[in-house]
Order: structure tokens, then sequence, then C-alpha cells
């Protein structure tokens, strides 16, 4: 039964994730403290069993309101912060998340960075493809990346990554909203 229902819940979630990346819900923006989101983003992901065993920081500076849909970057947020979880894997001891708010310039500017075991160079440019996955057979679809990818465009960000010297770094960067 229980093997049931975990497949019920991946089924589930791959239907869902072709759904939001075939028909993607248009944002409703409004005033969003992207802080606020971010950690209740770590608060969810925070529920499950594998991210007790990581060490989460944050480092979260003073930011601008910014003209978001607060629920579709929370989307954003839980599936890189999963990544990060996985990057790291099961065996780690040491694994750490760090989640950054920053606003230089003209920009926001939120980064999620793990010490997990990073992304291979050659696949960089291919990780917010469509059904691109770099997970074991059964366990992605290839949809997670491109959907983030997705509604942060819709929204007049944009998203990225790098390498660090040990895991990777996902970007996530708006404008910051002229003054009237």
């Amino acid at each position: 039964l229980r093997l049931i229902i975990s497949q019920i819940t991946r089924i589930s979630d791959v239907l869902r994730d072709l759904m939001d990346f075939a028909r993607p819900k248009a944002p409703e923006p409004r005033p969003t403290d992207l802080n606020q989101v971010l950690k209740k983003s770590i608060e969810l992901a925070s529920y499950d069993k594998r991210f007790k065993r990581l060490t989460i920081r944050t480092e979260f500076a003073s930011l601008p309101t910014l003209q978001l849909d607060p629920d579709r970057m929370q989307q954003v947020f839980l599936n890189l912060l999963l990544n990060a979880r996985d990057a790291i894997g099961d065996e780690s001891e040491n694994g750490e998340i760090v989640v950054s708010t920053n606003a230089p310039d003209s920009e926001v500017l939120a980064e999620i960075a793990d010490n997990g075991s990073g992304i291979a160079p050659e696949l960089l440019p291919r990780i917010f493809d469509p059904f691109f996955t770099t997970k074991p057979k059964g366990q992605g679809t290839g949809l997670g990346l491109a959907v983030c990818h997705s509604i942060v465009a819709a929204q007049g960000g944009r998203i990225s990554a790098a390498n660090r010297e040990r895991g990777s770094v996902f970007s996530v960067a708006f404008p910051k909203a002229e003054k009237l």
C-alpha cells in the first residue's frame, strides 16, 4: 500500500509539472517582500526529513518591495531548495545550504547555494531545458528548472546557475522598481 501511494504521489507530481510547463499560470503580481517568500520556502522545505540533517544558513539584506507573484516565487524557491538538498545527497554529514539576498545596483538578487557535488560544466548550459535531468531514471522529470525559468521570466526576472569551489549556486534576479 505504501508503494502504491508513493507511486501515485510521484505520478501526480509529474502531471503537475507537465501542466505547469504546458499551460503556465499567469502571474498575479502584488507587493512582495522577497525575504519573506524565502523564509516561508525554507519553512516548508524544513518539513522534509532529509532537510533535518542539513545546515540552512540565511544571509538576508534589506530589500525593496517588488511586484511579484509570491505563490509562484515560493514554488521556484522551494524547487531550488529541494534540488540543493538532492545535490548534497544523503551521505553528506556536512551538508549546507546558504540562502542569501542582496540589492546591488539596479536589481534585487536571491541566491541559493549548496556544498553538494556541483553541476558538470558541460551540462550547465542545458539545465533549464525542458525534460533535461541529471537525476537517476524515475527520480526526476526534467521539468522543475524549466518551470522555474518560465515563472521567473514571466515576472521580468532571470535565473542562472554556476558552480562554486564546492557545489553550485542558483541566482534569481529582478530589476528594482522605478520610484514614482
